[in-house]
């Protein structure tokens, strides 16, 4: 048997989830939640009293206790009016093999892994062989820079002539995006970028020092991480960082959220870690950041803007798992509803990786899900409330 904890803050209370993880019976080749109230995430409702069927790592079946027949020998998870919702997707990880079982204690059943690494591949190795159990992991490159580096295993982009080799590289090790990073001219930028859509991969990451934002959107960068260049488009001085968002002008918001939309890009905020990051600042100045980066948030939002929920947890200023809780919460104090938060970290999550099987409680969908306590559409702390997780199938049950 194998054990979890995990921090769960929920309205007026706080509580620590402890699971025990065992294999279900080999007999029982069905899981059955009966009487749950179902939060799809596909759309902004509630399904009350469901019974929802599992078998071999999909949803097979959800409906009304009359209308879904619970096979003999099924395994019951009685719901007792508790909450059925999806498993939650991190989209800005550095994933350690020490910080798994913290993704997992926290209901995150998937992964974007943002700096490639050969221990990287070994968990996704391991992860699908079965030998470890963790979230499914999805993968950048590594970062491709220039020069100084700052990160071990940078590759080094220095000239446009060495974009296509170095595209063709992260190609052939089976990354499923190209990074690219801070330092690279833009002649280097721009070559990426065309020999990355010549390869049919697309381009994540930071929006290069010298580099304009909205030459990043007219280039097809799919996703945009941290806010990055933007901070320097709205700040009056031309900063970035903290200290761009403390000094932005926010009547240059609405041309560049025009432009976000029209190019199609996705933006993963990281609200919660630049909000401890601000912690160095004066007060009002960590204010404006925090307040700054929120109204952008919500700006993008009302636009029909493409958002998701990542907390570039793994470099040691943010808590694995927990920290997704933290996103959400910023999101939602930012003026989103719950829904709208969660929708970032689920099936928004999932159009972004191409897997419309994640992300959502309906028949067909993949078993990641989560047995949560309270509503989390009235009250997105309960997401965290958890008791008990679906892992592709794998019942984990919170112990007594």
């Amino acid at each position: 048997m194998w054990r979890w904890s995990v921090a769960c803050v929920i309205p007026a209370t706080v509580v620590t989830a402890s699971f025990t993880a065992g294999r279900p019976p080999a007999q029982a080749r069905v899981l059955a939640f009966e009487d749950v109230n179902v939060v799809p995430m596909d759309r902004d409702t509630v399904l009350p009293h469901q019974t929802v069927l599992v078998e071999r790592g999909r949803v097979t079946a959800l409906g009304s206790p009359v209308s879904v027949h619970v096979p003999a020998g099924a395994q019951v998870i009685p719901g007792r009016g508790r909450w059925l919702m999806p498993g939650l997707i991190d989209m800005h990880v550095h994933l350690n093999r020490e910080d798994v079982p913290a993704y997992l204690s926290a209901g995150i059943t998937t992964v974007r892994n943002m700096w490639g690494t050969p221990g990287v591949k070994r968990l996704q190795a391991d992860i699908a062989s079965g030998a470890l159990r963790g979230p499914t992991i999805l993968s950048a490159s590594p970062g491709l820079d220039g020069t100084p580096p700052q990160w071990p295993l940078t590759v080094l982009v220095l000239d446009s002539s060495a974009a296509r080799d170095s595209v063709r590289a992260q190609v052939a090790a089976g990354w499923s995006w190209i990074k690219v990073y801070s330092q690279l001219t833009p002649p280097a930028y721009r070559a990426i970028a065309r020999a990355a859509h010549e390869a049919g991969i697309p381009i994540i990451g930071h929006v290069p020092l010298r580099v304009d934002v909205r030459e990043a959107l007219a280039a097809g960068q799919l996703s945009i991480e941290h806010f990055t260049g933007y901070d320097r488009a709205l700040s009056r001085t031309a900063r970035g960082g903290t200290w761009g968002w403390g000094d932005a002008d926010t009547t240059r918001f609405a041309p560049l959220v025009a432009a976000t939309v029209r190019a199609g890009t996705w933006n993963c905020p990281t609200l919660a870690i630049y909000a401890k990051l601000s912690e160095g600042q004066t007060a009002d100045e960590r204010q404006r950041i925090i307040g700054n980066r929120r109204a952008f948030v919500l700006a993008l939002s009302r636009a029909g803007a493409h958002l998701l929920a990542g907390t570039d947890a793994g470099i040691n200023v943010v808590a694995p798992g927990s920290s997704l809780h933290d996103e959400l919460a910023e999101f939602v104090a930012a003026g989103l509803t719950p829904w709208k938060a969660l929708r970032a970290a689920t099936v928004d999550a999932a159009a972004f990786l191409g897997r419309p099987d994640l992300g959502r409680v309906s028949p067909g969908a993949a078993a990641d899900l989560l047995l949560v306590s309270g509503n989390p559409l009235a009250d997105v702390r309960y997401a965290a409330a958890i008791e008990g997780v679906v892992l592709r199938g794998e019942w984990i049950e919170r112990s007594p």
